[in-house]
């Protein structure tokens, strides 16, 4: 019996950006404006590239420990980030603050002087952070949550709009009290072009995931999520796999199709999926199922398979199954999808 799973998605601290406001809900009209998009930026099956609006490349300081934290790999992270916190780097000291709060009573002070110094020192993410609508906030720091630190962070990425910054200009603009639904929209399409997709696929969630969503508002859903996941945005690759989950298709070759995709690209989604299905798939060999517990293990820390598999006998046959296990760990697309509105809880 394959394990099926519908909810076992990578849990996201979300920064309030785009909240339940007026504005940013969907509404009927949206439907010819992204047919409209979707008929100029046609794609009907997965890019062999990743091309998304990644926040660093690999050449950047930041790209392994942020590459960490998206494999929940965080112990590895902290380690490098530290050192450059300690030199005053804003966007360490934002991501080791990411990775600190809620992670014991002692550490909860310390992400929050993390978050202020970075704040201060001009992460507007670090500032949003202390949003009086964000719930961490509330639940860790409450009196320092403040309207004050929102209009920091919009004038924070109004400045980094200026250099053509894809996230700072979506967030500069949905940041507007004064933002309409028209600007909304346009901003999310605007993002969606420039291979920023966030935007499109939280818009899209948001209908789908409704109890009951109109079938043309869902279809439309669906369609903008499938745009994402040609795109190999592996946000939306999660999204709908959780979609598939619920109209319980998990045996379809739609999901096995996203789960595929989702390992070679690096979804942690994908990658659970691919793990607890093997525990209990009786056409695999004892040595697969190590093989594939192992390699979750090495490429994001998940190490639930690893007490269901028996590894090789002998010193050699342990030494070879290992290496394989790092080559198809190693083998996962090394691009960073997360930022620093979406980090993940691990």
């Amino acid at each position: 019996m394959k394990v099926n799973i519908t909810t076992l998605l990578l849990v996201f601290s979300f920064l309030v950006l785009n909240g339940c406001s007026k504005a940013t809900t969907p509404q009927q009209a949206d439907i010819a404006v992204f047919e409209q998009f979707l008929s100029e930026n046609p794609i009907s099956s997965v890019s062999p590239t990743v091309d998304i609006a990644s926040i660093y490349q690999q050449d950047d300081p930041l790209f392994e420990s942020v590459l960490y934290i998206q494999r929940n790999l965080w112990a590895e992270a902290k380690k490098q980030l530290e050192p450059m916190a300690k030199n005053q780097n804003p966007d360490a000291k934002f991501w080791l603050a990411s990775i600190t709060w809620g992670t014991g009573i002692k550490n909860n002070p310390i992400a929050k002087k993390l978050y202020m110094e970075s704040a201060e020192q001009g992460n507007p993410y670090a500032a949003l952070f202390f949003s009086p609508k964000n719930d961490i906030c509330q639940m860790y720091y409450s009196s320092e949550c403040s309207e004050k630190w929102v209009e920091k962070a919009q004038k924070l990425f109004a400045e980094q709009a200026k250099t053509g910054n894809v996230r700072a200009v979506y967030y500069s603009t949905i940041l507007k009290p004064d933002l309409t639904h028209e600007e909304y929209i346009d901003a999310v399409i605007q993002s969606a072009e420039k291979h920023y997709y966030y935007p499109l696929v939280e818009y899209a969630n948001k209908i789908i995931n409704e109890d009951k969503p109109n079938k043309n508002m869902e279809a439309m859903a669906v369609n903008l999520l499938n745009y994402a996941q040609f795109n190999n945005f592996i946000p939306a690759i999660d999204a709908l796999m959780g979609y598939e989950g619920e109209k319980k298709r998990t045996q379809g070759e739609q999901y096995k199709s996203l789960t595929e995709q989702g390992i070679n690209i690096g979804s942690n989604h994908a990658w659970r999926v691919y793990l607890l299905n093997s525990i209990n798939d009786k056409s695999l060999s004892s040595q697969q199922k190590y093989f594939i517990a192992k390699a979750s293990e090495l490429f994001n820390g998940y190490d639930y398979g690893i007490s269901f598999s028996i590894p090789p006998k002998g010193k050699a046959a342990l030494i070879a199954a290992n290496k394989k296990a790092q080559e198809k760990a190693d083998s996962v697309k090394r691009v960073i999808y997360i930022d620093g509105a979406h980090v993940p809880e691990g």
